[in-house]
């Protein structure tokens, strides 16, 4: 009975613990106390917004001669723009603007966080790049923990396409991958819903996902695109080998890309 009573509490105890910290786990930015340093070759312009409840969102748009459009991306759970500012660069080459924003916490965001107050930094900073900049063709980007912001955002504004890079079904899903033993469904107060979100998307979406990522389980992702395959213009494209952070080195994902985008541009053109 001891070594049971003892085998409860240490459960208890990783339990509380996991339902403490979890923001630990979920969030790892990285911060530019001293300011932010822009090493990219693009044209940037430099942004911050005061959204509710006291946040402060630190945002770069890069800009390309006759765009196409513009990238609304949104990035993975490390880093800050210090980092992502490159992977916004590489979108930039297919030919679009791309907006960034970092996160409450990361970098130079600010402001106390939660879920909803997130995804409410991400509406404000989209409704400013359709109020204030003149694009005919919107697309939202998610990587990662960003596809939790994208589906959402996607589900709620208007957008020409949404392409999540690396998705999961939700959060519990990922977490309980790592943590099998533990109700992570419960503790969890972070749960970025795609599996709801996704099938409120109107508009083309286009999945990313490699058959080695040890972050977010390949069948994660495709869980979550065969419960939308079926009411959704939705495709699916599997990296055979790819990792977590690699898929943009492989010729298929940036094939893929370049002919998603294309098949965008032609429809956006016959609309106009």
């Amino acid at each position: 009975m001891r070594i049971l009573s003892l085998v409860v509490l240490i459960y208890l105890g990783i339990c509380v613990v996991y339902f403490l910290f979890q923001e630990r786990f979920i969030f790892v930015p990285s911060f530019s106390l001293e300011g932010f340093n822009n090493k990219l070759s693009s044209e940037v312009e430099e942004y911050y917004f005061q959204t509710p409840h006291q946040g402060q969102i630190h945002a770069l748009l890069l800009k390309v001669e006759n765009p196409k459009g513009v990238i609304f991306y949104l990035h993975g759970n490390t880093g800050s723009l210090q980092r992502w500012q490159f992977m916004a660069e590489e979108l930039s080459g297919y030919g679009f603007d791309v907006f960034v924003m970092d996160y409450r916490g990361y970098g130079r965001s600010k402001g106390p966080r939660s879920e909803a107050r997130m995804h409410r930094d991400a509406e404000f900073c989209y409704d400013w790049v359709t109020e204030n900049c003149n694009y005919s063709l919107k697309i939202i980007y998610g990587r990662s923990l960003g596809s939790g912001f994208a589906s959402r955002l996607a589900s709620r504004r208007k957008a020409n396409a949404l392409v999540l890079e690396t998705p999961f079904f939700n959060l519990a899903d990922v977490a309980k991958s790592y943590l099998p033993i533990i109700p992570v469904r419960f503790l969890l107060r972070y749960k970025f819903r795609n599996d709801l979100h996704l099938p409120h998307v109107d508009c083309p979406i286009q999945l990313f996902h490699g058959t080695k990522d040890l972050v977010v389980r390949y069948e994660s992702a495709l869980r979550l695109f065969r419960k939308t395959q079926e009411i959704k213009d939705i495709r699916f494209t599997t990296l055979v080998g790819g990792k977590h952070g690699n898929l943009n080195t492989f010729p298929l994902f940036r094939e893929q890309m370049r002919a998603f985008f294309s098949e965008l541009l032609l429809l956006n053109s016959h609309r106009d």
